[in-house]
């Protein structure tokens, strides 16, 4: 994944070349396990999951950031950092974003994200 780029459309540090490398997640369902940008574009609200991570894929960051402004959840299994009280990601508004990386089979927060609630 390399590191991370300024970009000013964004105005912060974004993984991949740019806005044509994200994935988008126009719909609700799963949230594929592929390092990089993950936008939540659905109209509506979208309900997403994500699976635990393989051993494989030790180290992958998933960015997670909405780009409409609706109540998008997230819900991960087993919790962030295998912490079951901590399953559930809410964005709000355009913007809203975390950052995840795979370690010891959970997905766990980089830093702290920007506007969403983890409940």
């Amino acid at each position: 994944m390399g590191q991370p780029r300024y970009d000013a459309t964004r105005n912060q540090y974004v993984y991949g070349d740019g806005p044509d490398d994200d994935t988008l997640d126009a719909v609700s369902g799963a949230i594929a396990h592929v390092g990089g940008t993950h936008a939540l574009t659905k109209a509506g609200v979208a309900v997403m999951t994500l699976s635990a991570p393989t051993a494989g894929e030790e180290g992958m960051r998933l960015f997670i950031v909405s780009r409409t402004a609706n109540a998008h959840t997230v819900t991960v299994a087993g919790g962030l950092g295998g912490n079951a009280a901590d399953d559930v990601i809410t964005f709000a508004k355009v913007g809203d974003n975390i950052e995840l990386q795979a370690d010891n089979l959970h997905w766990v927060p980089v830093g702290a994200g920007y506007g969403v609630v983890i409940s």
